[in-house]
């Protein structure tokens, strides 16, 4: 596993900017960017463009611990499901299974919105390059992983920009390589090293999508 270490944004596209100076060597390759929606697709809008690579995006929702809604015991991808051992031991199993539940309906309506119009990109033997904007718990990159896996890429590369070592560790059994530019050890500080932060909405997530789509398009005609 390679790992890089360095730097502070002012906002995701700062951040972008800077994670795409260590991902040159994938500028035109076979790989793809995977976003994790919303803060991510701004980086992986951003990376897709200078790379010169298509985007999409993986749909992931956190479950949240039913005595306290900032914290996570897991989290649900359109294919896979993650509970954290440590977490959910004492967590009924009926409010487990009714979360997962409800999350799959959200995730496969999103994806049903995202994909309109377009193809899915197709990750068989290709270099998948998945992106976040944090990496807190390693929860949400955790179950795309596992999501991803089930597509047989050949090698995934996980980018971010802040990292804890609590994820990082969490996610290592998942991935070929982890390129981030900042570690945080205190999971409650890691988006304060952004500046500027602001909520991603659906319409943003669809319109960067739909860019990048007429843009491989284009490019795939000229």
């Amino acid at each position: 596993m390679v790992i890089h270490n360095e730097a502070i944004f002012q906002n995701r596209k700062h951040a972008a900017f800077l994670l795409g100076e260590r991902l040159m060597e994938y500028e035109n390759t076979d790989a793809v960017v995977i976003a994790v929606p919303g803060g991510g697709i701004h980086i992986g809008a951003y990376l897709s463009t200078l790379l010169k690579l298509p985007l999409d995006v993986i749909p992931c929702k956190k479950i949240k611990h039913p005595a306290d809604s900032n914290r996570t015991i897991g989290a649900v991808s359109i294919e896979s499901v993650v509970i954290r051992e440590e977490e959910g031991h004492n967590i009924p199993q009926d409010y487990i299974y009714h979360q997962i539940q409800l999350l799959k309906h959200v995730i496969q309506a999103q994806q049903k919105t995202y994909t309109a119009g377009r193809l899915q990109a197709c990750l068989k033997n290709k270099i998948v390059i998945l992106v976040d904007d944090m990496l807190k718990t390693g929860d949400t990159m955790l179950a795309s992983l596992k999501s991803i896996r089930r597509h047989h890429p050949k090698k995934i590369v996980v980018a971010v920009p802040n990292v804890t070592p609590e994820a990082t560790k969490a996610i290592a059994a998942e991935i070929d390589e982890i390129i981030y530019l900042t570690i945080e050890p205190n999971v409650h500080a890691v988006d304060l090293i952004y500046t500027d932060l602001p909520t991603v909405k659906e319409e943003e997530v669809i319109d960067l999508l739909c860019k990048a789509y007429r843009a491989g398009a284009a490019n795939d005609h000229s």
